[in-house]
């Protein structure tokens, strides 16, 4: 290996040890695990996030030392949320709260000029494809909903027949759509516990119908819509989790699902 590219890996792998720390961070802080009970081993973390053992063990040293973890036998055990420093907690609810939007803004400019190019250039085999892509979505919940949804927004962008812009956008999917493995390892807070998704068939249909009329200025204004839903109800989730302090500075109760880079969304 070349050394000039050692630094390049050591910085790629500590950013991503920093994620998953402010991630699991927030799923202390939201009540799960609750406190007292043990986190999920070594192995569930790595299928819920997508990360190696490496990066996992050195995230929850993190949490050891920050006084979110404590070891007990051979178990990690979640500290009680009274005990947890006061700047820890405020540290945690920013860098969710400011990760939401972050991930949300992109998203949504890559989207739209994604869906501005379908509603221009779609061939009529195009729009079969996105019907049954929509279709998809009809009648299913839980890990079914969220595997259709990813589905229809990356076939929006391929009919966009831009390859840069596909590229860009399958490239960061794992930061615009939860991982599967993550509601296996929090059952606590899968979508089928929580009910019907946040953006459901009707608002996707909505952009399909756009698109298909070649209407792309409403395409792009139904797109938006349904990921502004998405990304104000994640918002007001995450700024109640145990009265975390809100955006005003206030606090509401309330639970969050967990919105950050690593995970994925339901829009």
């Amino acid at each position: 290996m070349d050394l000039d590219d050692v630094p390049n890996l050591k910085l790629e792998r500590e950013t991503l040890v920093d994620r998953l720390t402010v991630q699991l961070r927030q799923q202390i802080l939201s009540g799960r695990p609750a406190p007292g009970e043990a986190m999920p081993v070594e192995r569930e973390l790595c299928e819920a996030f997508g990360v190696g053992r490496t990066t996992v063990r050195e995230a929850l040293h993190g949490l050891i030392a920050a006084g979110f973890l404590v070891r007990e036998r051979r178990q990690l055990i979640v500290v009680d949320r009274n005990r947890i420093p006061d700047h820890e907690v405020d540290y945690a609810a920013l860098a969710a709260r400011l990760s939401v939007t972050d991930v949300f803004e992109t998203r949504k400019a890559l989207e739209a000029k994604a869906v501005e190019l379908a509603a221009r250039s779609w061939a009529e085999d195009d729009i079969v494809v996105l019907r049954e892509a929509l279709e998809a979505m009809r009648d299913v919940t839980g890990p079914e909903y969220h595997a259709a949804d990813v589905a229809f927004h990356l076939t929006i962008v391929r009919l966009a027949k831009n390859a840069v812009l596909q590229q860009v956008y399958e490239d960061a999917q794992h930061l615009f759509f939860k991982l599967p493995g993550f509601w296996r390892v929090f059952a606590g807070q899968a979508p089928a516990r929580q009910g019907k998704p946040i953006t459901g068939w009707e608002g996707h249909r909505t952009v399909v119908d756009a698109i298909e009329a070649r209407d792309a200025e409403a395409a792009v204004r139904a797109n938006t819509e349904l990921l502004d839903r998405v990304e104000r109800t994640l918002i007001e989730r995450l700024a109640g989790a145990g009265k975390l302090p809100g955006p005003d500075g206030a606090a509401t109760p309330g639970a969050i699902p967990n919105p950050t880079p690593l995970t994925r969304s339901d829009g």
